[in-house]
């Protein structure tokens, strides 16, 4: 049995039926979301101080990409376990994290940050102050954020990064 609707409530259920679709189809942005993505990057840290691949790794989503200075990109779980071990088998690294902003777009975030601390080679055992500039892309996954790329520069003029 069919119930008559006029042509002005079809209009008003249709509109209505749009906007339940927009607002359905954005995840709804947690207003702690900057805070989880500065929290990620305060366990990379700690990753980096620690040597520990497999926390690293974790942050990252299956297909991560790590980008560094006069390097090839690094892509997916097993080629970052590989430069993250060779990262930690020629050097000693202890970087903290200034962020600078954050934009979080439904599943998709970024963060702008700066970098300081000391990077120690192993080989010399010379340790220089470092200092360097990212940009790192977050995924959520599950309703997790995990770094999809993570790239970075020397923010120091016409220094070459530690090898």
């Amino acid at each position: 049995m069919s119930v008559p609707v006029s042509a002005a409530s079809r209009r008003a259920l249709l509109a209505a039926a749009a906007v339940f679709s927009v607002l359905g189809g954005a995840r709804a942005q947690s207003r702690d979301d900057p805070a989880r993505l500065v929290a990620i990057m305060e366990s990379y840290a700690a990753a980096l101080r620690a040597n520990n691949v497999e926390a690293l790794v974790a942050l990252y989503t299956s297909d991560g990409v790590f980008m560094r200075d006069n390097m090839p990109a690094v892509v997916g779980r097993e080629a970052l376990r590989a430069a993250y071990r060779e990262v930690f088998a020629t050097l000693k690294v202890d970087l903290s994290f200034t962020i600078q902003e954050t934009e979080v777009a439904g599943d998709l975030a970024w963060l702008r940050a700066t970098s300081t601390g000391r990077i120690k080679i192993l080989a010399s055992g010379v340790e220089p102050a470092d200092a360097f500039n990212l940009v790192v892309i977050f995924r959520r996954e599950s309703g997790v954020w995990k770094i999809r790329s993570y790239i970075y520069a020397s923010s120091r003029p016409g220094t070459q990064p530690a090898q």
